[in-house]
């Protein structure tokens, strides 16, 4: 029998490899010995194969995605270097559907298992890893009947990683970008007794979020249902959130009604909304209708759960105005989260079969990014990749809020604005902290429209203020105005301290707290009337805003 080492490679530090873990206990028995060690993506190779070396498996098992293709690439012939007699399997999506060019290239491995894995390689396992063939294709059992993944172990070397879990598999659509259309997929549930003691099993040991990999978690309303409400009966003291990705067209107005009162941050929804270009959803075999776009708009004005929203540009027939659209409608919505993707065209998809049909150029490397198409040039696409970019670091940041709503307004819509900044910053190479995207935007607005720089000046200090933790402004929004509100207001605070401690509109505070407080006086009318309640605010340091009016202050 054989000692099998899973090799996870993983895209960043929180995460961690579900599939590896599943396949290491349905094996386990057809082995000597089975273990999973991970590590990133990021991290040295010669690290990464001296601790292969040192396990001295008899077989190395990979799990290949469109992130990690290039580290497995790097590091097979290190392994073959290091381990000649060791037998290298691969599998996972990037493998099992690209199994003739894996073979094919410098880079084979002994054998590829396609499909989800666990029959495919249990049939290798019992084998003796010695099979001729060498791409395995099994039917998988039930979902149901495959053993959950974790063991305590496992939950304690994962301690501050996310941690995985589905409680289904496969998908109800047939969305032709995804490997869930497939035929093959088809939507199995693991029993609701199972998936609540396995919840109680991964929630006992406190991990910060446990994220469901079903593809549309809301798919049936027997088994989404009884879970949510376990979850809430249960876990809600916790400090545990809960990840799901959902359809809103499946969401009723009894969900509806009981989710508004789900504990505020214990749940968090990922939406795919991809565009709202008819002719694209229909090409691509999704429905996104109005009742959709309510039901989001009525979950995020219940504010107490997470909503992460995606689009995708270089679908079939949106163009790049189309594109502006999809862009301003979801902006509009106002999610906690924006993702403005790039198409992948992924091996195994209905896509990649289609693509020569809409005239794509996509990249022959992972992870598949389409270049352009026949709506939309490869200047287009460039240009929208860059726009992602800018709409991670300063929407989804939450630090701009009140920036991104002003030249938002200025440019009339949100993608005007960020498609002006994009323009603007091309071709820069400036970092990307708080005070790089400020000093971005505050340079697009004194090239194109510096009659608002006081009030875009102001609004980067609101912004500073209600978002960060520091009691003094950074160099980019000092200014003799900012000095001189501080001073008065130390000043003008000062006076109302009786016993170290101040007294002001209801509040009450220390000297120590002032001296920790940051103050904010706008120097525009503008900004005053559009948030003001009086013409000064003081932040203190636990970020509570007190606000009151500063006797003889001249701005």
């Amino acid at each position: 029998m054989n000692k099998v080492l899973f090799l996870a490679l993983n895209a960043r530090y929180v995460h961690s490899n579900l599939a590896l873990m599943y396949l290491r206990k349905y094996i386990a028995s057809s082995c000597a010995g089975t273990s999973v060690i991970e590590h990133g993506i990021n991290e040295n190779n010669d690290t990464i194969l001296a601790g292969l070396s040192e396990s001295a498996p008899d077989v190395i098992a990979i799990s290949v995605y469109i992130w990690n293709t290039v580290k497995v690439k790097e590091l097979i012939p290190g392994i073959r270097r290091l381990l000649p007699r060791a037998v290298i399997v691969l599998g996972g999506p990037d493998a099992g559907y690209n199994a003739g060019e894996w073979l094919a290239s410098g880079y084979a491995p002994d054998y590829i298992v396609a499909g989800a894995g666990e029959a495919g390689l249990l049939k290798l396992a019992r084998s003796g890893f010695s099979l001729e063939e060498r791409v395995i294709c099994e039917g998988n059992p039930p979902f149901a009947g495959i053993p959950f993944p974790y063991d305590r172990a496992d939950m304690e070397r994962l301690a501050g990683k996310f941690i995985y879990y589905e409680s289904s598999r496969g998908c109800p659509f047939r969305c032709s970008y995804c490997l869930s259309s497939r035929a093959d997929q088809g939507l199995e549930f693991r029993p609701l007794d199972k998936v609540r003691d396995e919840l109680d099993f991964l929630v006992s040991f406190r991990p910060a979020l446990v994220k469901f990999i079903d593809r549309t978690f809301n798919s049936r309303k027997e088994h989404y249902r009884p879970l949510w409400e376990h979850i809430v009966n249960k876990y809600a003291s916790g400090k545990t959130k809960f990840h799901f990705e959902i359809y809103p067209g499946l969401v009723d107005d009894d969900d509806l009604e009981f989710l508004a009162r789900v504990p505020a941050g214990l749940f968090q929804f990922e939406i795919g909304i991809q565009s709202v270009n008819g002719a694209a959803l229909r090409a691509v075999h999704r429905n996104m209708d109005v009742r959709s776009f309510n039901i989001i708009e009525r979950l995020i004005a219940c504010g107490n759960i997470h909503i992460h929203l995606d689009l995708i540009a270089g679908l079939p027939f949106e163009d790049y105005g189309g594109f502006g659209l999809s862009f301003d409608r979801v902006m509009r919505l106002g999610p906690h989260h924006f993702q403005p993707g790039i198409l992948k065209v992924l091996p195994g998809t209905e896509m990649m079969e289609k693509a020569a049909e809409y005239n794509m150029e996509y990249s022959p490397d992972p992870p598949y990014p389409v270049k352009s198409t026949e709506w939309l040039s490869a200047h287009e696409m460039e240009r929208i990749n860059l726009i992602a970019e800018l709409v991670e670091g300063i929407y989804n940041s939450g630090r701009f809020t009140e920036t991104g709503r002003c030249l938002a307004a200025h440019y009339g819509s949100p993608f005007r604005f960020y498609e002006r900044l994009a323009m603007h910053c091309a071709g820069c190479t400036a970092g990307r902290h708080w005070d790089d995207y400020a000093a971005l935007v505050a340079g697009l607005v004194r090239d194109e429209c510096p009659e608002m720089l006081q009030l875009l000046m102001d609004c980067l200090r609101w912004d500073w203020c209600t978002s960060g933790t520091v009691h003094h402004y950074p160099a980019l929004l000092k200014s003799d105005h900012t000095v001189k509100a501080k001073r008065s207001g130390y000043g003008f605070l000062i006076r109302h301290s009786k016993n170290n401690v101040i007294r002001i509109n209801g509040y009450s505070f220390t000297r120590e707290e002032l001296r920790r407080s940051i103050f904010f006086v706008p120097e525009t009318e503008e900004f005053r009337l559009m948030l003001m309640s009086a013409d000064t605010a003081v932040f203190l340091p636990d970020r509570s805003v007190i606000f009151f009016d500063l006797p003889g202050f001249i701005k």
